[in-house]
């Protein structure tokens, strides 16, 4: 009888083993149901210029260890925007994940349809404010601001949160870093003079060092906005609205919460009418 060398049966044996492990978190029966089907494989593709992710190598291997077992798909992050919206133009057959911001800029020249929209702390939407440790805006003339987001998003951000004030805005420097919980970190150790961050991330940073938060004032607020959607191509296949609805079950198991926070997110959850229609206003 003929059989597998050692190494060919460990390879067989984890590559069960892990199936089994996915299959067993599966969220939902959704999850089963998207195996049992065996669907051709769909990319998830994703920018956002709300974050400077620093390790686009994890973040799809995180995703892929997830999605692949599930039939083969896979997640694909960008850090260009030109990239990214090329693929949404050349008709990809796929997912699109992306800011809520972006999605408004490019709903007119795009056939999308938002299906799933992010939440954190149980809300879809969230609010960036200023933070630093002056109250007074003329000693902040010439600084350096910290921010997480692009330096589209962020000006955008700085104009909604201090109206009136674009004279001062034009000269200030942007530090890019990762995620808010470190642009509030870069006024506690010097290296900016104010941040941009949400209240999640001033959350965050009372929990890892309540002295630096404490130090930090709010100083300007912007308005409420809605947090990032998943959207497909109008007209997409059930297959591809299949893979969205193992994302909106994602929450349910360990394996999907930390894959979500790792894009800062809790849950995704089908768009209201509201949110749907504020999205395009």
């Amino acid at each position: 009888m003929h059989t597998l060398p050692l190494n060919s049966s460990l390879l067989v044996s984890r590559r069960a083993a892990l199936e089994k492990m996915v299959l067993a978190v599966a969220c939902s029966g959704l999850w089963c149901t998207v195996r049992t089907q065996e669907p051709s494989p769909i990319t998830i593709y994703f920018y956002s210029p709300e974050t400077n992710v620093n390790n686009f190598s994890v973040l799809k291997g995180e995703f892929d260890t997830l999605l692949a077992p599930l039939g083969g798909h896979r997640f694909q992050p960008f850090s260009d925007r030109d990239t990214f919206e090329s693929r949404i133009a050349a008709g990809a057959r796929g997912l699109f994940l992306l800011s809520s911001w972006h999605y408004s800029q490019i709903a007119g020249r795009y056939a999308l349809d938002p299906l799933l929209i992010g939440h954190t702390r149980g809300k879809a939407v969230q609010k960036h404010h200023l933070f630093s440790q002056t109250s007074n805006l003329a000693d902040l003339r010439g600084q350096k601001i910290a921010t997480a987001g692009s330096r589209d998003f962020a000006l955008n951000l700085l104009n909604d949160i201090l109206p009136g004030q674009q004279e001062l805005i034009a000269t200030w420097n942007l530090l890019v870093v990762p995620k808010d919980i470190d642009a509030l970190m870069a006024v506690g150790f010097g290296a900016a003079r104010a941040a941009i961050a949400t209240e999640n991330g001033a959350e965050k940073l009372a929990k890892l060092n309540q002295k630096q938060r404490e130090n930090l004032k709010q100083i300007g607020s912007g308005r409420e906005s809605l947090l990032p959607v998943l959207a497909a191509p109008r007209n997409s296949g059930s297959d591809v609205k299949a893979i969205a609805k193992l994302f909106s079950s994602m929450d349910s198991a360990p394996e999907g919460k930390s894959r979500l926070q790792l894009l800062g997110l809790e849950a995704m959850r089908e768009l209201s009418a509201e949110q749907n229609e504020r999205l395009t206003r």
